[in-house]
């Protein structure tokens, strides 16, 4: 986690093999990654990215990508993605092409069918989840995290996220700040810390939370015959 622009992204360009450090080296089990093991390990990586491009193919085919036949347990990664009411909702099912780019689908459709891909990976070493639930709901985005970490218990996860409550549940979180790792180590050890910036960082969420959503002057919305309608003050 960190501030936007502070490296997250980089640091997972590091492991895909797109940056080279200009000094030190990237290890991965002990060995330098280069060549051949990158090469492997790009075979047993999940990356999922709001950059991941979606073809102009079927939905099937979109999930499929990369793999020599579609695997079995396609029904069941639509519905592990929250994906059977896009199914419903297409005129061809899973067989109707997305358009350029995906152009059929919201963002967070796109994001879960980025999502479905990788679930259909088989015995990943290496996951890569960069805002993978970008343009979702807090609870859906909840709700696919701990799909994420069931589905890939053996593999190595690394999650970049804003959420910054839910890495709390996580063994392991890397602060981020300005290109450089300032922090490292188990949630509930840094949150104790003094001038912790995680701790901060925490403290900064559950105040913006508490004034956006329960401020005097917030305007409150309900839902009434299907549309939006403020309530009186």
């Amino acid at each position: 986690m960190g501030a936007s622009g502070a490296g997250k992204s980089s640091l997972l360009g590091l492991l895909l093999g797109w940056h080279r450090p200009a000094e030190g080296q990237v290890r991965v089990d002990g060995a330098p990654l280069d060549g051949a093991r990158l090469e492997a390990l790009r075979r047993r990586t999940v990356w999922v990215d709001p950059a991941v491009y979606l073809w102009n193919r079927s939905l099937a085919a979109n999930l499929a990508f990369g793999l020599a036949t579609t695997p079995e347990g396609l029904v069941e990664v639509l519905r592990d993605a929250d994906l059977d009411e896009v199914v419903r909702r297409l005129p061809g099912g899973a067989e109707t092409p997305l358009g350029e780019a995906g152009g059929l689908l919201s963002g967070g459709e796109g994001q879960r069918v980025r999502f479905g891909r990788g679930l259909l990976r088989p015995e990943p070493a290496l996951v890569l989840l960069d805002e993978p639930f970008r343009g979702l709901d807090r609870e859906q985005r909840r709700q696919l995290l701990a799909r994420a970490r069931g589905r890939w218990p053996a593999a190595t996860l690394l999650c970049v996220t804003h959420d910054i409550a839910e890495t709390e549940s996580f063994p392991r979180v890397l602060v981020i700040a300005d290109g450089q790792v300032v922090e490292d180590g188990d949630p509930a050890v840094l949150r104790a810390e003094a001038d912790s910036r995680y701790a901060a960082l925490l403290d900064a969420e559950r105040r913006v939370r508490t004034a956006s959503w329960s401020g005097a002057t917030w305007r409150r919305l309900r839902l009434a015959a299907g549309r939006i309608v403020e309530e009186p003050r």
